[in-house]
């Protein structure tokens, strides 16, 4: 009974999210990226109060994988604003060229992915944190509070910037991330991190399906390393749900943007 509740509930939502997401401003961007070497699309959700309150800033929400992630991410967040749920917030989808080589901070040598390919994740975050985040914050009325999120392996470089760069987003969505690749850097990294910041100012969510077998094995090695050594000021939650692998960033969603409100 309560999984069929659940169920229904995250239907609803979806359905909230679609037909909520008419009401904001999307706009498309192309940006030339000079250290990507390459154009970039991206696409900008704007408040639905964006003109109309025009001496209000947002915080921004930065999403990986846009093309297929920023309508539920926007629509959802809308949704929780009109019920006084959530904040507004810009949201800024970006699209992907080549997803394998951008969201994997290390070349891959585990079989069950592509091996040898990869690696491009620290250039990527170059991109977006001296090239994307400057050119938001001269175009639209932005705080300094910004979140990152990403599925699987934009999971993994969501918890790579949380390690290698904890001072760029102040809330992490890491979504069914991919800690099994390449040879585990990104895991022992993380881990290494945990244990040796004892004070960090930032929110982290995780969360994870019906994995099984080693990745499920190497996940709860994070999550349990997080549990015991959690620096102080970190607002950490998760969640593991009996859906695939897929579904997770539905199923998750809600949770993670609720108790970042919460946190916020």
């Amino acid at each position: 009974m309560l999984k069929n509740l659940q169920r229904l509930f995250l239907v609803i939502m979806c359905l909230c999210a679609h037909f909520t997401y008419a009401n904001e401003r999307l706009i498309s961007v192309n940006v030339a990226s000079k250290i990507l070497n390459e154009e970039r699309q991206i696409q900008v959700s704007l408040p639905t109060s964006y003109d109309s309150n025009s001496d209000i800033s947002y915080p921004v929400l930065y999403v990986l994988d846009g093309e297929w992630n920023l309508a539920f991410f926007a629509g959802m967040l809308n949704r929780m604003h009109l019920s006084e749920a959530a904040p507004e917030y810009i949201v800024v989808g970006i699209n992907n060229t080549n997803r394998v080589r951008d969201l994997t901070p290390t070349v891959n040598v585990d079989p069950r992915g592509p091996v040898g390919e990869g690696g491009g994740g620290d250039k990527f975050l170059d991109f977006i944190e001296s090239e994307l985040i400057p050119l938001m914050n001269k175009s639209y009325r932005t705080t300094d509070f910004k979140i990152l999120a990403g599925h699987s392996i934009g999971g993994l470089l969501v918890l790579h910037s949380f390690q290698s760069r904890p001072q760029l987003f102040q809330a992490h969505f890491a979504f069914s991330p991919a800690v099994w690749w390449g040879g585990r850097e990104t895991l022992q990294a993380t881990k290494r991190f945990i244990k040796t910041e004892p004070l960090l100012d930032n929110y982290l969510y995780l969360n994870i399906g019906n994995e099984g077998g080693e990745m499920r094995q190497v996940y709860d090695d994070l999550h349990q390393t997080i549990v015991k050594f959690q620096p102080i000021n970190l607002e950490f939650s998760s969640d593991a749900f009996d859906q695939p692998h897929g579904s997770t960033i539905v199923a998750g969603l809600f949770n993670a943007y609720r108790n970042l409100f919460k946190y916020q």
